[in-house]
């Protein structure tokens, strides 16, 4: 089968379950294929530019990104992109969509539009659309997009893949959540083992994760709209990993601390893919801990415990007058103790801390690295640097261009 071939059996099974429409496009964004009518079509791809997908598209194209991408517009409406390369070139756009994640009032869809300058031509065609647009789980969009993007390359793929596109600052989605009754039918075992997982600090937990996420869509409770439902559901997650920590070695009230500054972070999170990406980065915090602990077992409690203290402290000026204190120690005593126990100086060790921490917020937010600088209490931001290319190899804005994941 070709990829039309393949496109077209696909759309058939979509259709089985969703009214989604799969629409097929050059790679300047002009339409080749839908499997709708073609005066239905036509609507459609006017809708596509006033609902700015272009945008995005683009963004991905240029960025040179083949995985598939996952647009969350505006108006709470979700779009699934997959590309079409051949030799590295660029050759076709595939899209599904669009379709809402949750339940959407008639309300909220009208005070989005009026923050913006259509006419009444554009906002009827907007509204037409509306009625038909499918509500579908957000996990189900998500195996949806691993299914095209076989369709389109042939290569299997999992959610974890997915690339996010960004909505506009300031604006945030309208969909509300679609409350399903049936049962998370095998979710505890998935769970568990995603949970032992991170208790072992075992760097291939996202497998686990991205079976688990296939079960289900998160808890179910109405909170209003999809971002408040995402921000709730990654809440959840960073509950179970800050208690798997603990069970993997974590100090408590590390894992506790870890716990509320992450927690803040999803709560100012603006979209969908800001609350997928601090997912990502707390997880990879819990699992590099879980790590750390596992190799301090010839650590003794004092030690330990001020290993301990600065964790919990990072973004604080500390000193080693501060530390000794707090294990009750002198300061030559526990200096001479830290470097035997750790190898490293304690000014060494606080330093390899906080670069380890700047690495997580220059690759999982948009903070920038004076704010980063500032938020590790680094002095300065040209201190900062310094330290940063001296341990890592790489500026702080090198490293951030080579990791980001947003």
């Amino acid at each position: 089968m070709n990829i039309k071939e393949k496109l077209d059996f696909f759309s058939q099974i979509i259709q089985c379950n969703h009214n989604l429409s799969l629409h097929s496009y050059d790679p300047e964004l002009i339409l080749t294929h839908s499997n709708i009518m073609q005066e239905t079509a036509s609507n459609d791809d006017d809708a596509l530019a006033l609902l700015s997908l272009g945008e995005p598209i683009r963004k991905h194209i240029e960025n040179k990104i083949h995985e598939p991408l996952f647009i969350d517009d505006h108006l709470g409406l979700i779009w699934i992109v997959a590309f079409e390369y051949e030799n590295n070139s660029l050759c076709g756009i595939h899209t599904l969509g669009p379709a809402y994640s949750g339940r959407n009032s008639y309300q909220n869809i009208k005070k989005e539009l009026d923050k913006h300058d259509l006419s009444v031509s554009n906002r009827i065609k907007v509204f037409k659309l509306f009625d038909h647009i499918p509500i579908i789980p957000t996990n189900q969009l998500f195996q949806y997009a691993v299914m095209l993007h076989y369709c389109v390359t042939g290569r299997r793929i999992t959610t974890n893949d997915l690339y996010f596109s960004e909505k506009a600052s300031g604006k945030s989605s309208s969909s509300e959540i679609n409350l399903i009754t049936e049962e998370h039918r095998g979710i505890w075992i998935a769970e568990q083992e995603f949970m032992n997982r991170l208790r072992e600090g075992n760097p291939n937990y996202l497998d686990a994760l991205a079976h688990s996420s296939s079960l289900s869509d998160g808890p179910r409770f109405d909170v209003g709209d999809s971002l408040r439902k995402a921000k709730s559901t990654s809440i959840v997650l960073l509950t179970l990993c800050s208690r798997a920590a603990i069970e993997g070695g974590v100090n408590p009230s590390v894992a506790y601390t870890l716990n509320d500054y992450y927690m803040q972070m999803i709560e100012d999170c603006k979209n969908i893919a800001e609350t997928s990406t601090t997912c990502s980065t707390l997880m990879e915090d819990y699992v590099q801990r879980v790590q750390q602990e596992k190799a301090k077992n010839d650590i003794s409690g004092q030690i330990r415990s001020a290993c301990d203290y600065i964790a919990m402290h990072i973004k604080e000026k500390l000193s080693i007058p501060q530390l000794a204190e707090q294990v009750g120690y002198t300061e030559y005593y526990f200096s001479h103790k830290f470097k035997n126990e750790t190898g490293y100086s304690v000014t060494d060790y606080i330093k390899r801390e906080k670069i380890r921490q700047a690495k997580l917020l220059l690759s999982g937010t948009k903070m920038s690295i004076q704010e980063i600088s500032d938020e590790l209490s680094f002095g300065s931001r040209s201190y900062f640097s310094s330290s940063f290319q001296k341990e890592t190899g790489l500026s702080p804005s090198e490293y951030r261009e080579q990791n980001m994941k947003l």
